[in-house]
């Protein structure tokens, strides 16, 4: 990267560098140092000075760039064993290992490893005739452990292919905290934003990596089928028959008037009843959930058991707790803008020293060199190239830390992209309750009007054949309905079941999670404490101060 004021360009933002970042961890082949050190992905956002004009800080070969990233990646003074005792290196190596000591190289590989690659640019057909369309697709390849060794599949997928898994999984999975897939981005995508693809494909990998790594998710059926089938996805047989059974939202609204006038059946069945309403294409169901909920909010609070109780409670915390995630993350940023500009300027003070230096030896070799003119303008040049060059190696060592101290808050950001996830996971177990709430006010509405009407009918001399009709016909939806309740039932035994797994899962990972971060940055910033305090350490005892430091030291 060239600093130089004619040749400032817009970086990406630190969102952006994030997910590059992030994907570079993710990935199998570990980045070399050096390309952390000089890598675009890994290039500051533009700072608010201007930069020196000649001299670049990549341009300067002997500031020892490699070795001070070297030092950082290897582990410095904490790589064998440090405070924490691990026997590891650096937390966050170019390798993108953990908190253990071992490296990415020396563990075996994951059951399920992912990729997405190779981002083709397709034209075809619109829904409006005369027009084209265009859309990306991605390469998706996986390998998986099997009886003969790992096997590699590699399928073609657009974007609404992962939509479409996406949504699948939201029906089947109902109740795991499913990590979200990224957003469409329609109005980057139309105004052609240059790094639109090569983000979207980090995130869409990142999407798969996270869906493999969950314990249940990683393993289900849907997973398999969309990595595995060949072809167009939405047209294969084995994607069709995963489908849930319903309809569209226009039987619905076809439906809706035969219901509200009686000719057409309102019970749920039993597989309706297991879903939620807005997954359905009946409308009077949803508007009778909606209504209930509406009831139970602002006039007849329910009444709870104990465990539903807490863990509503629990769902308001983890939206609490999302807010000061969100905090925490801004934090971030600025910490990683802020750490960035300090480096920029660190190193155009080392240039502005290098080109003094320079400018010192032109003027003393004008001079004379051996005048007491020329002696003393080399004497200047040497110390202030010596001071630069230590800027520099300053400013690259930062450049490198930054890029750590990024990978050390990937769980942050994990962490804050999840927990949407989560709140929605436990609002499935709410829906679910919601749903045998109002399947069995239904039913004991059709009890009771069941038994006013034989009641009514053996009062009368020969029975009456209407009233007989409409018994028969609401005792047939009674025992719909009770077959819909159990249905319901189970379903939110089932959902509560998955919460509380969820949560006790989460509650592990986030400990674990949270402590790698702690101590990445904790690494980090030591290493590059350290690293700084010799290079400058060295330049002070060129210059006469090691007495003195070696005083302060003591103290």
């Amino acid at each position: 990267m060239r600093i130089s004021a004619g040749n400032a360009r817009e970086q990406p933002g630190y969102h952006d560098l994030y997910q590059q970042q992030a994907a570079a961890q993710q990935r199998p082949v570990p980045v070399p140092a050096a390309a952390a050190l000089g890598g675009a992905s890994l290039s500051p956002a533009p700072p608010r000075h201007r930069h020196a004009d000649s001299l670049t800080l990549d341009g300067l070969s002997e500031i020892g760039g490699e070795e001070d990233a070297g030092y950082l990646y290897s582990g410095g003074a904490l790589g064998g064993g440090g405070a924490s005792g691990s026997g590891g290196g650096a937390a966050f190596g170019p390798s993108g290992g953990g908190a253990g000591g071992s490296s990415a190289s020396t563990r075996p590989p994951p059951a399920l490893e992912l990729w997405v690659t190779d981002p083709v640019r397709r034209i075809g057909d619109s829904v409006i005739p005369g027009f084209t369309s265009t859309h990306y697709e991605y390469l998706v390849a996986s390998s998986s452990e099997g009886a003969r060794g790992r096997r590699r599949v590699e399928v073609r997928r657009r974007f609404k292919d992962f939509v479409a898994l996406a949504d699948l999984l939201a029906i089947t999975q109902r109740g795991y905290f499913v990590f979200p897939r990224p957003d469409k981005n329609t109005l980057d995508q139309q105004l052609g934003k240059s790094d639109f693809v090569e983000s979207r494909r980090a995130e869409l990998e990142r999407y798969l990596r996270k869906l493999a790594a969950h314990p249940v998710v990683g393993r289900c059926e849907e997973l398999r089928v969309f990595l595995e089938t060949e072809g167009n996805l939405a047209g294969s047989f084995p994607w069709q028959q995963l489908q849930p059974l319903r309809g569209s939202l226009l039987e619905g609204i076809g439906r809706l008037p035969r219901q509200l006038i009686g000719s057409d059946s309102s019970v749920p069945s039993t597989v309706e009843a297991q879903q939620n309403a807005r997954n359905t294409s009946d409308l009077l169901r949803r508007f009778r959930e909606l209504g209930e909920r509406m009831r139970q909010e602002y006039k007849e609070p329910p009444v709870l058991g104990e465990q539903e109780a807490r863990l509503r409670e629990r769902r308001a915390g983890v939206e609490e707790y999302a807010e000061k995630l969100a905090v925490a993350s801004r934090r971030a940023e600025a910490l990683v803008k802020e750490f960035e500009e300090m480096g920029a300027v660190i190193g155009d003070l080392g240039l502005s020293l290098v080109k003094l230096g320079k400018f010192e030896e032109e003027e003393g070799a004008k001079c004379g060199r051996y005048t007491e003119l020329g002696v003393g303008a080399a004497a200047v040049a040497a110390d202030a190239r010596r001071a630069g060059l230590a800027a520099v190696r300053h400013s690259r060592l930062a450049r490198a830390a930054n890029a750590q101290s990024m990978e050390a808050l990937e769980p942050l950001h994990d962490e804050l992209a999840m927990s949407p996830a989560v709140v929605a996971a436990l609002r499935e177990r709410e829906a679910a309750l919601l749903t045998a709430q109002s399947i069995e006010e239904d039913l004991d509405k059709r009890r009771r009007a069941a038994g006013q009407l034989e009641e009514a009918g053996a009062r009368r001399v020969g029975g009456d054949a209407a009233k007989a009709r409409k018994v028969a016909a609401l005792q047939n939806d009674v025992a719909a309905l009770e077959a819909a309740l159990e249905a319901a039932k189970q379903e939110y035994g089932r959902v509560t079941e998955r919460n509380l797994q969820e949560l006790e899962r989460s509650r592990q990972e986030r400990s674990s999670e949270f402590a790698r971060l702690v101590r990445g940055l904790a690494e980090v910033n030591a290493l590059y404490g350290q690293r700084c305090l010799d290079i400058w350490r060295g330049v002070g005892e060129d210059f006469g101060a090691h007495a003195q430091l070696d005083a302060q030291q003591r103290q």
